[in-house]
């Protein structure tokens, strides 16, 4: 399937068709239910979640932006598109609903080599360090994190990735989760890998994530080989030949990921959340920029 952002109306057509065979074909449904009076409203929750994804994708500079193009280029297409206020409102109480189309979306249309995943986590800065005093934004769910990439300290969260290996492609984000930034990355895995889809595969992991007994345990208990980097052990000056040869290999599988990481925050800026002022818009900034990119691999813009 090709679809060619040149071409915007077929792209959205292309959105509302997918989100709305969702909604009533799936649970999608049940992750915008309301008990109230308005369970029907004018502006419904398909062109919500349509709109949303459609102004990422374009990438608009800031939601609000992505509003005022869909109102100034598609008012006739979405009569009954509320205020700014109002619309941005009712997307932070759906953040929920995009991690659900993720993995709808991934599970349709998803490729990729079930042999070889990768594992690896970056920083979410809802803002720098030096700024962490007075910063109020989407407590309590953020914390102070480092991030040894940047070698410096933020406030923020932390997104652990699970990409599975392609050929001569990108690695396809099969599963991620959001942390408080000052979790360890082992202890997200701890908590993740147990209960994700993948089975009977080797995942590449840095030294973050060296943990012989998890290790173990992960393997014999749902088959997935967490393959992690030789370390020097106490008193050692250098690793042994074998033990480099072996580390610049688990290195060279492992630099995929790397290139998601680079091409997705590229794609979405995703790890400036700077503009987030609330733990629900933290969610959403995540979930909509994930599913975002996750499109952009799926179809060929």
């Amino acid at each position: 399937m090709k679809i060619t952002l040149n071409d915007r109306d077929s792209v959205l057509i292309w959105l509302y068709v997918e989100i709305d065979q969702l909604y009533t074909q799936t649970d999608l449904f049940s992750y915008t239910e309301r008990l109230s009076n308005n369970a029907t409203p004018f502006f419904s929750d398909v062109e919500l979640l349509t709109c949303a994804v459609f102004a990422e994708l374009l990438k608009q500079r800031t939601r609000k932006w992505g509003y005022a193009y869909i109102k100034d280029h598609y008012a006739a297409w979405f009569p009954t598109l509320p205020c700014y206020e109002v619309y941005n409102r009712k997307l932070n109480k759906l953040h929920e609903a995009f991690a659900y189309i993720f993995s709808m979306l991934k599970t349709k249309y998803g490729e990729a080599d079930q042999a070889i995943a990768m594992i690896d986590t970056e920083p979410i800065e809802v803002c720098q360090q030096q700024h962490s005093h007075d910063a109020k934004a989407a407590r309590p769910f953020v914390s102070k994190g480092y991030c040894a990439a940047k070698k410096q300290y933020y406030v923020g969260a932390k997104l652990q990735i699970i990409a599975q290996g392609r050929a001569h492609q990108l690695p396809f984000p099969g599963e991620y989760f959001l942390a408080t930034a000052s979790v360890h990355d082992l202890d997200i895995a701890q908590t993740t890998l147990p209960d994700s889809d993948l089975k009977f595969i080797a995942l590449y992991g840095d030294k973050a994530y060296i943990d012989k007994s998890f290790q173990l345990e992960l393997f014999a208990n749902h088959g997935i080989a967490l393959k992690t980097p030789h370390k020097k052990k106490k008193g050692q000056k250098h690793l042994r030949l074998f033990q480099q040869a072996e580390n610049s290999i688990h290195a060279s599988i492992r630099q995929p990921i790397d290139a998601l990481f680079a091409w997705i925050n590229d794609q979405t800026a995703i790890q400036n959340a700077s503009k987030v002022r609330s733990m629900s818009g933290l969610f959403l900034h995540v979930h909509l920029k994930m599913l975002a990119a996750l499109i952009l691999l799926i179809v060929e813009f």
